[in-house]
């Protein structure tokens, strides 16, 4: 008897010992806080911030940062999305930086005529593929608008950077070997990521000059320096001589769009996130609507009847995405509908606790309607003042299109468009005429930067990458943070689950256990197990004791780290 007792406590403090080890606490700080995906741009953000600047400065210097070191996420080539909330006014706002399509484009123009599907690869490498980035003039407006330092000052740590170079973490050195042979038909590009004919590896040091050098002239003679003159020739020249459209015209006429956050509630917190042109806000509300009329915090985390809830409430919101979704300068977008209770609560009712419902089509909220390769930031000041920003270049280099002038990779966001009825994308995913190719419009996107507000308090910023799975991540973390009660960093690394609707698929990571998965397969899901997809980052205070958290993922190489008043 007494044998089976040693072994018994043995076990369990075996099994509690392994728990342990694998939980991370949060970072802690009293003076604010930033997480991001890479160390060096953490760093460039704490230290923005500790020399005066407030979150927007360090949300921007880190976004410049990982232009230097996440060149295959995030880049000047490409382009973003922010919200910010500012502690003084309680002032909210979306910022739109999303890249748009030139104005040669055409609806049709990635379609084989002989076949009338899209031709392979047109819309994800190659000039075709390159949408008018935005991401500089993103920054420099967000800057402008909230920022108290200047943009010289948030865009030196990156400059530093790119001179004096930084050794390659596991992610670089394995993005550079899974394009190595698409790097090597660049000769300019391979000049500067590969040695001895091999690309980089991890540990050895990259430095980028070119990059330093357009750095250098975007703070020297401010950002519209990136849209017209030298830097914009190269940049369309390069695009046009890859095949593109692109024109200096498209160029000079870009401009960033103000929008206002989509705003809901979810079990007595305020949340605000990213609008269309990204569905992250929306389909985020329409999810975490669902998910309000069930008792998950009873249920708990990891349970397969958790798992099946949260996938039956993911599988109507991107029916819905597919179908209702675009950029709204250019059709309407039914986004109180697709937002109210009254629409989640006939969705809820649809739902079976114990079987899976298949959603054949997106619903109906007009009768509601009243009057994702990617970067994530999240930062925090000791004002309370709040930043996301989601940044991205699409897939991976973007379309591999390289300006050797400066240095960068311009983006494949084209392929975020809907380029045929039906027809998936990189991500999979599929779309409608809503989300049509036409001249100036921006592509639907998945990056769903948002804030979440306690009593009118600042309480978290959350974000994450991966295409679609940005949305049901972000869901996931809140999830668990306020039905689960979770510290920040066990919610950003506890396991996750995806569903899009189509392709018929329930994405299950490997950390979720086989007795799990198959009951999800037995409940009606088509399972596929194993793997990780999304990346995120994430920042919250407590306003009872004044205490900053961090959070970075540990499915990337990024830290939280608190800022230190000087």
């Amino acid at each position: 008897m007494y044998k089976y007792f040693y072994l018994f406590t043995f076990y369990f403090f075996l099994c509690c010992s392994v728990a342990f080890a694998a939980y991370r606490a949060p970072v802690l700080g009293r003076d604010g806080m930033a997480a991001t995906p890479h160390p060096a741009a953490t760093e460039a953000a704490v230290r923005i911030m500790a020399e005066g600047g407030n979150a927007v400065d360090g949300a921007v210097a880190t976004a410049f940062a990982l232009s230097v070191v996440e060149p295959y996420h995030s880049g000047l080539g490409g382009g973003e999305f922010a919200v910010v909330w500012m502690a003084k006014t309680g002032e909210s706002i979306a910022l739109d930086a999303r890249e748009c399509a030139p104005a040669a484009s055409t609806p049709d123009m990635f379609i084989d005529p002989g076949t009338g599907r899209p031709y392979p690869d047109r819309s994800r490498r190659g000039g075709l593929a390159v949408g008018v980035p935005g991401s500089v003039a993103g920054r420099a407006a967000l800057i402008e608008r909230f920022g108290v330092k200047s943009l010289a000052e948030v865009i030196q740590p990156s400059i530093e950077l790119a001179r004096k170079g930084f050794p390659l973490d596991r992610i670089f050195a394995e993005r550079l070997h899974s394009k190595q042979d698409a790097l090597a038909e660049d000769a300019a590009a391979a000049r500067i990521f590969f040695r001895d004919g091999r690309p980089l590896q991890r540990g050895e040091i990259l430095t980028q000059p070119a990059l330093a050098k357009t750095l250098i002239t975007i703070a020297k003679d401010g950002w519209r320096s990136f849209y017209e003159g030298k830097q914009a020739e190269a940049i369309a020249g390069a695009c046009q001589e890859s095949g593109g459209i692109m024109t200096l015209d498209d160029l000079a006429s870009y401009r960033v769009v103000w929008r206002d956050p989509v705003r809901f509630g979810y079990r007595g917190l305020e949340i605000l996130s990213m609008p269309p042109p990204s569905s992250g806000g929306v389909c985020l509300a329409e999810i975490l609507n669902i998910l309000e009329g069930f008792p998950l915090g009873f249920l708990g985390p990891g349970s397969a009847e958790t798992y099946h809830l949260l996938a039956s409430a993911f599988e109507p919101a991107f029916a819905d995405r597919a179908r209702w979704l675009g950029d709204p300068d250019f059709s309407p977008q039914p986004v109180a509908g697709l937002t109210s209770n009254g629409y989640a609560e006939e969705l809820r009712e649809k739902i079976d606790h114990h079987r899976r419902t298949t959603v054949k089509g997106p619903g109906d909220p007009w009768e509601f309607e009243s009057g994702g390769n990617t970067s994530h930031i999240s930062v925090i000041d000791s004002d309370g003042n709040m930043c996301a920003l989601t940044t991205s270049v699409n897939t991976a280099f973007g379309s591999l299109v390289f300006v050797p002038e400066l240095g960068i990779f311009l983006n494949s966001t084209m392929d975020d468009f809907a380029l045929a009825p039906s027809q998936p994308n990189e991500w999979e995913l599929v779309g409608g005429d809503v989300n049509a190719v036409a001249t100036g419009k921006r592509p639907l996107s998945s990056m769903s930067p948002t804030l979440v507000l306690k009593e009118g308090m600042p309480y978290m910023a959350v974000g994450s990458v991966g295409g679609p799975r940005i949305i049901t991540s972000v869901a996931q973390i809140i999830v668990s943070v306020v039905d689960f009660d979770m510290d920040i960093q066990a919610a950003v690394d506890a396991p996750r689950i995806h569903m899009q609707w189509r392709p018929d698929k329930l994405w299950v990571e490997e950390e979720v256990s086989p007795e799990v998965v198959t009951s999800l397969a037995g409940r009606g899901w088509t399972v596929e197990h194993g793997g990780h997809w999304s990346i995120s980052q994430a920042v919250m205070i407590d306003q009872a004791t004044g205490d900053f958290y961090g959070a970075s993922d540990a499915r990337g190489v990024g830290t939280a780290a608190a800022v230190t008043t000087r």
